[in-house]
């Protein structure tokens, strides 16, 4: 009996790696051999499916008129070697992945051989057909996103010279067109010849689907990374809250929108003392622990962000007074409360002061900040480890 049951969490569990791959950025930041192992590892099944089918084809009574018998044992026996070739490169790259100078001329050396022999494979079915033309396109466009331009030009340039000459050869009879199929398929209407077409469906699936996949792969991770970026440009790289830029753009849709906010500025008490005593290391992850402490007294929409050295800033949007105060003592006990461990073992306690200030309707944001550092300027000259309030 089939517990299909039982299938169902391995099946999620396949969903959910299939899922992290795409939005990961992992084919995005493979090495240059990881990626020519790819190629290789698409060319190599690529030729796998034309073998089948020309043996297929050339061994069945119904089919077997359309394929050039002359040519097919040569074209057979490339095809063959090339996909054993092909495999063979890619154990070669797994065997010598670490080797410097492998690593530097390699990936030339493998898109030269899949555009050879794609070139090759292209002129036994018909330089001027669809399935090679939007094969070649389709391949070089993926081989500029996966490697640098150099490597890829380095193939495509002369490749498209010996392909446009190949098709010049055979529109003026110089050289056989299509050697692989018959003079019977050739000389009649190539489209309406369901077998032709079925050879350009397999001969040119291969890659489309592969190509496709692995394009929609990497645009995923493309955009993913850029969303990266743009994130990463918008927080402290050290604590991971926000940085002084969004602060302002937070501030700035605030008061476009004319939404009243508290402001409350708040700077370590003695950090240079930390710092000289500690190491900056220590001073560090005090930074760290207490964009912590913060963020988690912090709500959704509120915004927390590092806005110098050991000053930190929180923007508490639709609050009162009293409200704001309360939030900025709650912080003010939760980093007084905090012990921070030294590598030696040795604890100690930190403070902080806090300057809170409120806007009105027609307040600016730089006036609100600049009453909220009085504060906390206020708030360090009467002791530290306090909060103040400036209006």
């Amino acid at each position: 009996m089939l517990n299909i049951g039982s299938k169902i969490p391995k099946i999620a569990s396949v969903q959910k790696s299939i899922e992290n791959f795409m939005h990961s950025s992992v084919i995005m930041q493979w090495d240059n051999i990881s990626k020519t192992i790819l190629i290789l590892a698409m060319g190599g099944l690529d030729f796998l499916v034309w073998i089948l089918w020309l043996v297929y084809s050339y061994h069945s009574p119904e089919l077997n008129h359309w394929i050039d018998s002359a040519h097919y044992p040569f074209f057979l026996s490339f095809y063959i070697l090339a996909a054993v070739l092909y495999f063979i490169l890619i154990f070669i790259c797994y065997r010598y992945k670490r080797n410097k100078l492998f690593q530097k001329y390699m990936p030339y050396i493998a898109v030269g051989y899949f555009g050879i022999t794609m070139l090759f494979a292209g002129f036994a079915i018909g330089t001027s057909n669809p399935a090679t033309i939007a094969g070649y396109i389709t391949v070089v466009t993926v081989g500029l996103v996966l490697y640098e331009r150099k490597i890829i030009y380095s193939t495509f340039i002369p490749g498209t010279i010996i392909l446009l000459l190949l098709i010049t050869l055979c529109a003026k009879d110089l050289i056989i067109y299509a050697p692989i199929f018959s003079a019977e398929l050739d000389a009649g209407n190539l489209y309406q010849n369901s077998f032709w077409v079925y050879s350009m469906l397999f001969l040119y699936t291969p890659i489309f689907i592969v190509s496709i996949v692995l394009f929609e792969v990497l645009l995923i991770q493309w955009r993913n990374r850029e969303l990266l970026i743009n994130e990463i440009s918008r927080r402290d790289p050290l604590t991971g809250i926000l940085n002084r830029r969004s602060i302002g753009e937070f501030l700035k849709k605030l008061e476009d929108q004319h939404e009243m906010y508290a402001v409350i500025l708040l700077d370590l008490d003695y950090f240079k003392k930390i710092n000289d005593s500690y190491g900056h290391d220590v001073g560090d992850q005090v930074l760290i622990t207490v964009s912590n402490v913060l963020s988690n007294i912090t709500i959704d929409g509120d915004c927390l962000g590092r806005y110098g050295g050991e000053e930190f800033i929180l923007i508490l949007p639709a609050l009162n007074k009293d409200q704001a105060i309360n939030i900025a003592n709650r912080c003010r006990e939760a980093i007084a409360e905090t012990l921070i461990r030294n590598e030696d073992g040795t604890e100690f306690n930190i403070s902080a002061s806090f300057g809170v200030a409120m806007s009105d309707e027609t307040s600016k944001k730089e006036d609100v900040i600049r009453m909220a550092d009085q504060a906390l300027y206020i708030a360090k000259d009467k002791g530290r480890n306090q909060v103040q309030f400036l209006s």
